[in-house]
């Protein structure tokens, strides 16, 4: 087994994460939202100049997404701001947005066929706006979910160029994982007392749910998971079901990637996460990770060489047995989960009668006018991604996004069978993730997210670097 010397904390990542959080922190407290601008600017452009210890790149990314809503929060909560935060919370997303063009420029990136389908996904988003858009602040954040994790994708698998850079990102990407687990039993304990302390309403209000928060925890701090009541954790992410998708991916983490070779530390950190993820009590996430164990488990027992036609042939079977699970499940023991398929219903029935889409930035949760009720924004995509997405963009929209996912699959799978490691556990899962990920997307409205989709992302950094010397423990 290969020895792998602990990577030393660089001093581009400690001054590039200063200069980020710095001036995100007096953003926030100056209500100037340009200081976090270029904060996010300068914190990008040092943190590229890592060459030898890219993973660092990674790790920022991820802490950034992970800290926000706390520093939105609590320095929010510090300056009595309430009611112009909205911006603030995409700094992350332009933090990401300034790495990518900074690696682009420096041809660190290279254009692949991928970016010819993310070009004719922006031609439609464009003429979708123009057309019939909605607004400036709506059209933001759509397309921000809709190339996000475009971004992120290209950027983690150009960081991670040898095995020694994936080893550490995998130690530091565990690491991040058990930060956030430790503070969020910290305020599951604490309750709505320790997020009053650090600025929950204000998180909130900068979401667009003034008020929410203010007396007690939002309603998305409980929910029913097959007629049972819990209580749910949200950790730094001030958010249940978002929080779901981060315990997911490091749950599948401590599963496959290489960052220890004590199988007591993989076992306990692999029990931790699940735990974790089951605290959440995110259905998103969640089906996530039985989605991706599922054809884990059967690729390794039923073929001994595993290749891109049966991962296909699993993927496709997984996906006819959710969608007879989600009917089951619909009829028996909905509960709040009802919304998502009363959503996925009746705006699909929107979307055949206008199948070129209604307009950018439409529909769902872009509805702020009072007279629509929320049976009305149920049917227009108000609790599902894909549907969300097919009211806006239509049909074709649907339909470029599903190619983009499959071409990211495609690339994983081919550079993993050139190798001659498809055999291999993690090589398994993330030629699994890019199309599990869309299709669990018609049941969540959060996965397009930064928050929800990154850190996946992030899990599939090594797609493009093992060699054939490289193995993980399998499961």
């Amino acid at each position: 087994m290969m020895i792998v010397e602990r990577a030393k904390i660089p001093l581009y990542f400690v001054l590039a994460n200063f200069i980020l959080y710095g001036c995100f922190m007096v953003s926030v407290l100056t209500d100037i939202w340009m200081i976090a601008f270029f904060g996010a600017f300068f914190g990008a452009f040092l943190i590229t100049q890592l060459y030898t210890e890219s993973s660092f790149i990674i790790s920022s990314v991820l802490m950034v997404l992970c800290l926000q809503n706390f520093v939105i929060g609590l320095f929010g909560k510090i300056a009595s701001n309430y009611g112009s935060l909205s911006i603030m919370t995409q700094v992350p997303f332009i933090f990401l947005a300034f790495i990518f063009l900074f690696m682009f420029f420096e041809r660190r990136i290279k254009p692949n066929i991928t970016f010819l389908y993310i070009f004719f996904l922006l031609i439609f988003i464009v003429i979708s706006f123009l057309n019939k858009g909605g607004s400036i602040q709506g059209t933001i954040v759509q397309v921000r979910n809709l190339i996000v994790y475009f971004l992120a994708f290209e950027i983690f698998i150009n960081c991670i160029k040898k095995e020694n850079d994936f080893f550490g990102f995998s130690r530091q990407f565990i690491i991040i994982g058990i930060f956030m687990t430790i503070v969020a039993v910290i305020l599951l304990i604490g309750g709505f007392e320790f997020y009053t302390k650090i600025g929950i309403a204000n998180v909130y209000a900068a979401k667009g749910n003034v008020g929410e928060g203010v007396y007690s925890l939002p309603g998305r701090f409980t929910s029913d998971i097959f007629g049972i009541h819990v209580f749910r954790m949200g950790g730094l992410y001030y958010e249940p079901v978002t929080l779901s998708y981060f315990f997911s991916a490091e749950f599948i983490g401590a599963i496959t990637l290489p960052w220890t070779n004590n199988a007591f530390n993989r076992f306990f950190v692999t029990v931790l996460f699940g735990f974790s993820l089951l605290l959440t009590g995110g259905k998103g996430g969640m089906l996530i990770t039985f989605a991706l164990l599922l054809a884990l488990v059967f690729l390794k027992t039923f073929f001994k060489n595993v290749s891109p036609l049966k991962i296909w042939g699993v993927l496709i079977g997984i996906i006819i047995f959710m969608i007879f699970f989600s009917l089951f499940y619909s009829q028996h023991f909905a509960g709040p989960a009802a919304a998502h398929f009363i959503t996925i219903e009746n705006t699909w029935k929107n979307i055949i009668s206008e199948p070129m889409g209604h307009g950018l930035a439409q529909g769902g949760f872009n509805i702020v006018d009072s007279g629509f009720s929320y049976n009305d924004k149920l049917s227009t995509g108000a609790e599902s991604a894909l549907m969300s997405i097919g009211y806006q963009l239509g049909l074709p929209g649907m339909i470029i996004l599903a190619v983009i996912f499959i071409s990211i699959t495609r690339r994983v799978m081919n550079s993993r069978k050139e190798k001659g490691l498809l055999n291999n556990s993690y090589n398994i899962v993330i030629s699994c993730i890019p199309v599990v990920l869309y299709g669990i997307s018609i049941f969540q409205l959060n996965t397009f997210t930064p928050q929800a989709i990154i850190p996946f992302m992030a899990l599939m950094s090594g797609a493009m670097v093992l060699d054939n010397n490289y193995r993980v423990d399998n499961v």
